[in-house]
């Protein structure tokens, strides 16, 4: 996983290209970029900057005069506006990384901004607002919020897509028969497999990955998220937001599970007492015939520890017994017991009849694209 160093350096390399490339259709040396924005920089990297730079030209077809921002300029001007108008968490309202906008209307869009924080209203309602200004800007091309996303070694082309302008293409979600899967064994004892809850669903023609999961074992209360990643071609959706499954999930009388550090059933410290190892066998053989959408989760039974075949609550403790023999054993273990929490959710919501809805909550919820509350931006993948 790249560090924010290591993310501030990448997309202001692509500032750097874009700029020379736009405005004097000439790609900046690796020399100019190293200098600039990203020393020592991977020669891949210069090869997805000459792909990038290539769809946004395209996409622009042939319009120039823009000032490029990132940490000075427009952008942060934005983000700060953004906040004022209540939004916590930059991602959730808008994923951009770089904001073109045209040198002779930055004043304007800025004095327009100012308007919208200064007249009456709740922040909803003004965070609505500005999002109508930005989608109008967007459209006539004064003003690009973009939005990074990595592209694969192999690649030999970027797309653009763009993202909340007001209309959603209509699609069908539906789950991939076989696909549900929980690994409960520990072929590395103490650690639990890899691949807490994952299911694969197709988004229209597109199949999609989804994966509840911890994404940094090695601090055990980080909170797991659900990631979901295209199978072949297409952008990186990323995360879901939470913003998003909270109102689906209240309109059902459900809620979201507790966070590991929230959950009475947890222990951080993996000092775990009688009473919430029964609570954790019990609510595993609970859940462990269910379906969900009338498929079974794989748990890849018979369960096995290292070479021997095991149950659930013996690697449950053998785990917590021996956490200090590998720095990652909690934060896999308490993962894992999240995701035991989600597909009973999961199962709970099929039971409403509301479950290829929730994929659709859930897609839209990594894609940024979930209310009238989520910015407009173009996509680069």
């Amino acid at each position: 996983m790249g560090t924010a160093i290591d993310t501030k350096m990448q997309e202001n390399g692509s500032k750097i290209f874009f700029e020379q490339l736009i405005e004097n259709n000439t790609e900046a040396s690796i020399n100019f970029i190293e200098d600039n924005a990203y020393p020592n920089m991977p020669a891949i990297w210069y090869r997805y900057y000459q792909l990038q730079g290539k769809a946004l030209k395209k996409y622009l077809k042939n319009q120039k005069g823009y000032n490029y921002s990132r940490d000075t300029g427009i952008m942060p001007f934005l983000e700060e506006a953004a906040k004022d108008m209540g939004v916590k968490t930059k991602d959730n309202w808008n994923p951009m990384d770089i904001v073109m906008v045209k040198k002779n209307a930055e004043t304007m869009i800025k004095n327009e901004v100012n308007k919208i924080l200064g007249n009456g209203g709740n922040d909803n309602s003004k965070l609505e607002k500005l999002n109508e200004l930005m989608q109008q800007r967007l459209i006539d091309r004064s003003m690009i919020p973009i939005s990074l996303k990595g592209l694969t070694k192999n690649a030999t082309e970027a797309k653009i897509e763009e993202a909340n302008l007001g209309t959603k293409k209509q699609i069908k979600f539906k789950l991939k028969p076989n696909s549900l899967n929980c690994d409960l064994d520990m072929e590395n004892p103490p650690l639990f497999d890899t691949g807490e809850f994952s299911l694969r669903f197709f988004a229209g023609e597109q199949e999609y990955a989804l994966q509840v999961r911890s994404f940094r074992y090695s601090i055990p209360t980080t909170g797991p998220q659900t990631d979901i990643t295209p199978k072949s071609g297409g952008a990186k959706l990323g995360k879901s937001s939470v913003a998003a499954l909270r109102p689906f999930l209240a309109k059902l009388n459900l809620e979201m599970p507790p966070s590991v550090v929230r959950d009475p059933m947890i222990t951080v410290s993996g000092k775990f007492t009688e009473r919430q190892l029964n609570f954790w066998e019990n609510f595993y053989d609970k859940i462990k015939n269910k379906s969900i959408a009338g498929q079974k989760v794989n748990w890849d039974v018979p369960l096995t520890y290292g070479a021997q075949q095991s149950g659930f609550r013996q690697n449950l403790e053998q785990g917590l017994e021996n956490f200090e023999k590998d720095r990652n054993t909690l934060g896999r273990i308490f993962s894992k017991l999240y995701a035991l929490r989600t597909i009973d959710l999961y199962m709970k919501i099929d039971q409403k009849g509301k479950f290829e809805e929730w994929i659709e909550t859930l897609y839209y919820g990594a894609k940024k694209e979930f209310s009238n509350l989520n910015g407009p931006f173009i996509k680069i993948f």
